[in-house]
């Protein structure tokens, strides 16, 4: 069974925005990582109990950085 030319197009094309996705993420986590740690220190830096109960600061800046990606694509 062929596929239509419009569906492998559809599909070429969503394959290039799960690329696009993971390139901007590979750029933008480092940024995210850094500042998600510096507002720790920051935050903790007082108050030692502070930081406890805190989720991962990986998870954090992957989070951010996800969540700030899809604004690349608006407009």
């Amino acid at each position: 069974m062929s596929h239509s030319p419009r569906s492998q197009a559809q599909s070429r094309s969503r394959r290039m925005d799960r690329i696009e996705f993971r390139l901007l993420m590979l750029m933008t986590y480092p940024f995210f990582l850094c500042l998600t740690c510096l507002s720790r220190l920051v935050r903790d830096r007082g108050d030692h109990a502070a930081g406890q109960g805190s989720g991962s600061v990986f998870a954090e800046a992957r989070a951010a950085a996800a969540s700030a990606i899809p604004f690349a694509f608006m407009g």
